[in-house]
């Protein structure tokens, strides 16, 4: 029968994990100076703040401070328990629920090679979405797009004299005060509903103070240059998602709209760096970079936001933003502003997934919850029912938590069934949030003329928001969907959310209200879901005329943006899809004219469809010249498809199978007892991924 050894290593060893000599004191202790505490009893040892090192002369206050925090968090930890180690569900009706929040990674999907191998269809759709974000999706496409990166130039002679000539000509771009002042309170009254990043009336008294201590002078010394970036990127959204006529009336013309947006984006930047911000943390730095987002990607610094948010998520993590807890009845000013900027940081971290295929906030490891539904001047709690400031973003924030849940889950699957059932699970779940979960004023009733005045706003941009995350949910099958009927319900679900968002982005286009990134963007996914549909149509169903006039009318909706470099990108990737979509139809005739046999070649044909290949695609869309070396699988590639090959060398052969009738089916259970297994590869994102990722572009 085993027994338990005495344990011999002391206590203090033992909770460092470092070896010991078994004495005591041991070595170790005396050398920490903690021999009196060295002793083998767990429970008596001593696991506060011990003296590792020498105090030096004045350090002793600081020393004593510390060690009473430490002694604080630790009666705190003694008393919370365990944190849980089970996966937060959907909220209640009427609860006031938010999901925990945090700072770990993960991985997306990571797919087994031998299935990867035998994909039929390429990574094409979220490839060419990525590249009208200027975002990389495959790592194989970089050299085929991206030029090389610039030498550095010698550093400066005298750095703090470039420091303030730079900051110099930031301030001549600085509009007067009036303008600054419409500017903002445009921003405060028509845009910051949509993201609410930053603490209205606060930011309001910091911008008094700038001007009637300082004198609106960013180069005054009492200015915090991370304010002056919350400044500038304040001043950037309200600039770049005002329409041309609220621009004319605050004193912009279309040509210093467009040219100070971006300059004012810089001046963020700078005002960032120059601030010394991943060195000294505050809250200003993290509300000018996750305001900055609303911008960016509208004005083409998609790949530049990416990072500035990641080291947003981790100077939020340095500074507790993730640790705030429950929110206590009289906030102070700094769980005002952390609480709802760190909202924001897990929203765009979880509807990021996509793109990076992984997460930086892990929810289990925050403790956080999501700000309360509160009036902004009075901070007095309204019904979730009432629309306020935060009404959207809290909302928003249950819309993404499913996104990790639904990574997670899919990764955790073995089989392509399995795999398939997660994503009728979030399908599920997602729906549920949007019928039984959604806010009253959010929802398809009467707009009480009391609601301020962007709740119709706020409606359009939900609708087109969970449509594409409905795709997001499905796009890991939906290149499978056009191959295989067992994945039908994915094919439909995808086509009648594509058609919802081309619908309200057009009524989108007839309001004054701001111009949201999303709207281009998530039209342009949509666009190229219904591309992939008419690939594998033939020209006699009626839903391949149709959806072609979609993505027709929606180039043009795209050609009337000014200066969205998004819409840019989005309006020459669905034209060249179009094109590739007719040269396909004309290769199909030219193969059945040269067959022996005309009747069995025009049958199959019917049958067979024509995919772009995606390292052409990508060099044809950005005219690059380099050519990679051939292998020798392209060469038996282009053997295979004989002149076909030569007739269009960005097309490749591609089978597709019977497709159903469009129009929404929930899944219901019955659907987990009937789907069949499948031997298709499961990378069935990869069509709509390699899209998605041309669409975004690389000139930032």
């Amino acid at each position: 029968m085993a027994t338990s050894r005495r344990r011999l290593a002391c206590a203090d060893c033992t909770r460092r994990k470092v070896k010991c000599d078994k004495e005591v004191p041991c070595s170790n202790c005396i050398k920490r100076g903690n021999q009196d505490a060295c002793n083998r009893d767990v429970e008596s040892s001593n696991f506060g703040l011990t003296q590792p090192f020498e105090v030096r002369d004045g350090e002793s206050t600081v020393v004593e401070a510390l060690s009473r925090r430490i002694a604080e968090l630790e009666a705190k930890l003694n008393t919370t328990g365990a944190m849980r180690s089970s996966m937060p569900v959907l909220p209640s009706p009427g609860s006031r629920y938010v999901p925990p929040l945090a700072s770990s990674s993960s991985s997306l999907a990571h797919m087994d090679k031998q299935i990867r191998q035998g994909s039929e269809i390429e990574d094409a759709a979220s490839i060419l979405e990525f590249l009208a974000w200027g975002r990389m999706k495959n790592p194989d496409h970089h050299e085929a797009i991206l030029p090389k990166s610039p030498a550095r130039g010698p550093p400066e002679a005298n750095g703090e004299e470039h420091m303030m000539s730079e900051l110099q000509v930031l301030q001549l771009h600085l509009p007067d005060r009036r303008q600054v002042y419409q500017l903002v309170n445009w921003h405060l009254e028509s845009l910051l509903w949509y993201h609410g990043s930053f603490h209205a009336p606060t930011f309001r008294t910091q911008l008094q103070e700038f001007y009637d201590v300082y004198n609106g002078s960013i180069l005054s010394p009492g200015i915090s240059l991370q304010w002056a970036a919350l400044l500038f990127s304040v001043l950037t959204g309200s600039l770049t998602c005002a329409n041309r006529q609220i621009a004319q009336s605050w004193g912009f013309m279309d040509t210093e709209q467009d040219t100070l947006s971006h300059r004012w984006y810089r001046g963020t930047t700078t005002c960032l760096y120059r601030g010394e911000y991943m060195a000294h943390y505050s809250l200003d730095s993290v509300e000018a970079i996750a305001t900055l987002t609303i911008s960016a990607h509208m004005i083409g610094y998609s790949n530049q936001q990416s990072i500035l948010l990641a080291s947003a998520i981790k100077i939020s993590q340095s500074l507790g933003l993730h640790r705030l807890g429950p929110e206590p009845t009289q906030p102070s000013e700094r769980d005002f502003r952390g609480r709802r900027v760190w909202a924001q940081l897990c929203t765009q971290d979880w509807f990021s997934i996509p793109f990076s295929e992984s997460y930086l906030i892990q929810p289990l490891h925050s403790n956080t919850e999501k700000p309360g539904n509160r009036n902004d001047d009075s901070a007095a709690i309204i019904p979730d029912s009432q629309p306020t400031i935060l009404g959207y973003p809290r909302y928003l924030l249950d819309v993404a938590y499913i996104m990790p849940q639904l990574q997670d889950a899919v990764v955790a699957s073995n089989t392509l069934y399995t795999k398939y059932e997660q994503v009728l699970r979030y399908d599920k779940q997602m729906r549920a949030l949007a019928t039984t979960h959604r806010p009253h004023f959010l929802s398809n009733v009467q707009i009480d003329p009391a609601w301020p005045h962007y709740v119709p706003w706020a409606r359009r941009a939900l609708a087109i928001s969970y449509s594409h995350k409905i795709c997001m949910i499905h796009r890991a099958f939906l290149g499978l969907s056009f191959t295989n009927p067992a994945f039908s319900v994915t094919r439909r679900t995808c086509i009648a959310a594509a058609k919802t968002i081309l619908k309200e982005h057009v009524q989108a286009m007839e309001e004054d209200g701001p111009i949201l990134w999303i709207y281009p963007a998530f039209s342009i996914a949509a666009c190229i879901i219904l591309c992939l549909d008419i690939f594998h149509r033939t020209t006699e169903e009626p839903e391949t005329s149709e959806h072609r006039v979609l993505i027709e009318e929606s180039i043009d909706t795209l050609k009337q943006y000014k200066q969205s470099a998004i819409a840019a990108r989005g309006v020459k990737l669905l034209s060249e899809l179009l094109e590739a979509v007719d040269r396909s139809r004309t290769n199909s005739r030219k193969r059945r004219a040269g067959s022996p046999n005309h009747q069995e070649s025009y049958a199959s044909s019917e049958k067979r469809q024509r995919f772009p290949d995606m390292r052409k695609f990508v060099r044809l869309m950005w005219g690059r010249d380099s050519q990679p070396a051939t292998s020798s699988n392209d060469e038996s590639q282009s053997a295979d498809l004989g002149n076909d090959a030569a007739i269009d060398p960005l097309l490749r052969d591609g089978t597709s199978g019977d497709n159903d009738e469009l129009h929404i089916d929930f899944p219901g259970e019955d659907l987990y007892g009937t789907f069949p297994l499948s031997q298709a590869p499961f990378d069935g994102a990869s069509t709509f991924e390699h899209l998605l990722f041309l669409a975004g572009g690389f000139g930032d």
